[in-house]
C-alpha cells in the first residue's frame, strides 16, 4: 500500500500542467483589433455630421412671450370701517403676468371689470384693520389673487395665469371727520 502513493504522485508530476490558452488570447485579440479597425473606418468614411445653427429670432420670441409684464388691476379707493371709524384707503394693485397671456387677461379684466371690481372692494371691507397695516400686506394680497384667480383662471396648459399680485400703494385716509 505505501508503494501505490508514490505511484499517484508520480502521475500527478508527468501530467501536463495546463496554462493560458494562448492561441485563443490571440484570436480574440485578433478579432478585436479587426472589428476596432471597420469601425473606425465605417466613422471615417461616414464624414462629420452636418453643422447645427440655432435661430436666434425662434429662441428671442419664446422667451418674449414668457417675460413676466405687469397689469394694472384697479386704481380706486376701497372703505374700511371695522375699527370703528371710517378709513379710505387709496389703493393700486397690479397683477404679473406672462406676455403671452398679457391680451387675455386684459379682456377679461374689461369684460369683468364690475366684478372684479365688486370682489376687491368686499376684500377691503371686510378686511380686519391689522390686514390694512400689515408691512407687505400680505393678507390682502393672497385674498385679492384667490378673487382674481377664480375670475381669471388658469392658461391652457394648467399654469395659473396670475404669477404675482402687487399692491404697491395703499394709502389710509380717515374719511369720517
Amino acid at each position: 500500500m505505501a508503494e501505490e502513493k508514490p505511484n499517484e504522485t508520480n502521475e500527478q508530476a508527468q501530467a501536463p500542467k495546463k496554462g493560458l490558452p494562448i492561441k485563443t488570447v490571440l484570436v480574440l485579440a485578433v478579432v478585436l483589433l479587426i472589428e476596432g479597425a471597420a469601425i473606425s473606418a465605417a466613422f471615417l468614411l461616414a464624414g462629420s455630421p452636418a453643422e447645427v445653427k440655432a435661430d436666434g429670432a425662434a429662441i428671442d420670441e419664446a422667451a418674449q412671450l414668457e417675460m413676466p409684464t405687469e397689469v394694472l388691476v384697479a386704481d380706486d379707493k376701497f372703505q374700511n370701517t371695522r375699527s370703528g371709524r371710517s378709513y379710505l384707503y387709496d389703493t393700486e394693485v397690479w397683477i404679473v403676468v406672462k406676455k403671452k397671456n398679457k391680451e387675455l387677461v386684459e379682456q377679461t379684466l374689461e369684460s369683468s371689470k364690475a366684478q372684479i371690481g365688486t370682489a376687491i372692494s368686499r376684500i377691503f371691507r371686510r378686511a380686519e384693520p391689522a390686514y390694512l397695516i400689515e408691512p407687505e400686506l400680505s393678507t390682502l394680497t393672497r385674498q385679492v389673487r384667490a378673487a382674481l384667480d377664480e375670475r381669471i383662471g388658469h392658461d391652457g396648459e394648467g399654469e395659473a395665469i396670475i404669477l404675482e399680485v402687487l399692491i404697491p400703494e395703499c394709502k389710509r385716509y380717515r374719511s369720517d371727520l
